[in-house]
């Protein structure tokens, strides 16, 4: 076979499987493991129902992996919701990572006992679908614990939410 051909040959198998790997849904990474998400709160503070404390704003803050190779390592997280204090809580999270690439999240919790010394802690799940850049195609999911840690004078509060079992494909 002469060169010309080989090459023009070689390319169009290159090109070929470069287009079914594209469009074959195979996932370019994954994320699995825990995570710690630290955040401020701030918004308004409502009562509602008589005597419910509701909150209504964004919890803003950054993910901790303890691996620093992972890619959302230190991406910062803006998750507007609303908490009914020791009832539910529930929103969504644009997560930005160090390229400008954004991740969405949605998730939801259920009051538990607050660990001594907290004001108010939830349980739930969060659910990873899609983005932006390389985070287009991802999808997962995993478990939260989210606790308020200490609320301020000025309507703030901070705390921290622990997502763990996290399966995150992107």
């Amino acid at each position: 076979m002469n060169t010309f051909v080989f090459r023009n040959l070689r390319g169009a198998a290159l090109a070929l499987g470069l287009t079914l790997a594209a469009s074959s849904g195979v996932a370019a990474g994954e994320i699995t493991g825990d995570t710690t998400f630290t955040w401020a709160a701030q918004g308004a503070l409502y009562t509602v129902s008589g005597n419910q404390p509701y909150f209504l704003g964004a919890f803003s803050g950054l993910y901790h992996f303890d691996d620093e190779s992972v890619p959302l390592h230190h991406a910062a997280l803006q998750c507007p919701g609303y908490n009914a204090i020791g009832a539910d809580a529930a929103g969504h999270c644009t997560i930005v990572d160090k390229d400008g690439d954004q991740l969405y999240l949605t998730w939801s919790c259920a009051g538990i006992a607050p660990p001594a010394g907290a004001l108010a802690a939830c349980q739930g799940e969060v659910a990873y679908s899609g983005g932006t850049g390389k985070w287009s195609a991802a999808s997962g999911a995993g478990h939260m614990h989210g606790v308020i840690q200490a609320a301020f004078a000025d309507g703030t509060s901070v705390g921290y939410t622990e997502v763990t079992g996290i399966s995150l494909t992107y």
